[in-house]
């Protein structure tokens, strides 16, 4: 924030939010959708007791494919900055493996505030859309642990056309190479769960392979293809305003999604998560009802 104008991610729309809701939908205060363990993140994360996931709401990329509509479109609950952190300690002391905290950018200032009322023991995990200014990221140096970021354009033109993001490709990169930079060398321990690093996520989309392939290109010059971790996720079905869209509104092909394994193995990276196709399922997909956003006082 710059005084009362909101310049946190690279739209920079210069809306106060304490007055109206910026591009991400939201306000200035807090809003969650849901606070709760959550298990379908990769293993190395999710462990055998899941992330303590808190999911933000609003989001500053709309992508017309978002599985989580209903959640960036800005349903939730507000709270503040002390609540929480309060929600950190709560879902620590319920054995969650680390602090996962979903599409948070637009809150960067009160998450690094809540973040210094409780530091977790447990890693943080900022897991994000890719599409942060190095800026905004810089106040969280020091504070959290492992960066989970997707990168989802190479091609310009597809940004455009499904974020309304023509610059993602540039931006995104830049905010890897950022988040790198922070937290150096990823570090995984004789549990298997990651408690340092970086792991970049990358969804498939349907008739967008040369895009894909394009991707894992720029991310075998940004991050260390022997040491960090890569995702290539197969989940993608078409929610939201998909249907609008007629070459994303089917499901990814097998064919498609091999084609992206192959290119990747083909570059050498050695740690790189792939989904079987059963994970494109709406039961993995938690219900954003407020869950373990409010104290049991102001339920």
């Amino acid at each position: 924030m710059s005084g009362d104008i909101c310049l946190l991610c690279p739209r920079k729309c210069g809306v106060d939010r304490s007055v109206k809701r910026g591009y991400c939908s939201v306000g200035d205060a807090v809003r969650l959708g849901r606070a709760a363990l959550h298990f379908w993140e990769e293993p190395i994360l999710a462990g055998k007791r899941g992330s303590g996931a808190v999911f933000f709401s609003g989001c500053s990329l709309k992508c017309v494919y978002c599985q989580n509509f209903s959640l960036s479109g800005g349903e939730g609950i507000d709270i503040s900055t002390e609540r929480l952190a309060d929600i950190f300690k709560e879902l620590e002391d319920q054995g969650a493996d680390n602090i996962d905290l979903v599409t948070g950018s637009h809150f960067i200032p009160e998450i690094a505030k809540a973040l210094r009322i409780y530091k977790p023991r447990v890693p943080v995990v900022f897991n994000c859309g890719g599409y942060e200014l190095t800026e905004a990221l810089k106040m969280l140096e020091g504070l959290v642990d492992i960066y989970m970021p997707d990168f989802k354009y190479s091609d310009n033109a597809l940004a455009a056309r499904y974020s309304s993001a023509p610059d993602y490709p540039e931006i995104a990169a830049k905010a890897v190479e950022e988040m790198k930079r922070q937290v150096g060398e990823t570090c995984v321990a004789e549990d298997g769960l990651m408690k340092r690093g970086l792991l970049v996520r990358h969804l498939v989309l349907p008739g967008a392979v040369a895009n894909s392939k394009k991707v894992l290109d720029i991310l075998v010059s940004l991050i260390d293809k022997e040491k960090d971790y890569i995702s290539l996720m197969s989940q993608y079905i078409p929610f939201g305003r998909a249907k609008e869209f007629a070459e994303i509104n089917r499901r990814l092909k097998p064919l498609e999604y091999k084609a992206v394994v192959a290119h990747a193995e083909k570059l050498g990276f050695k740690n790189a998560f792939i989904q079987m196709s059963d994970s494109a399922e709406e039961e993995y997909i938690p219900d954003f009802n407020g869950q373990g956003v409010l104290t049991k006082e102001e339920k």
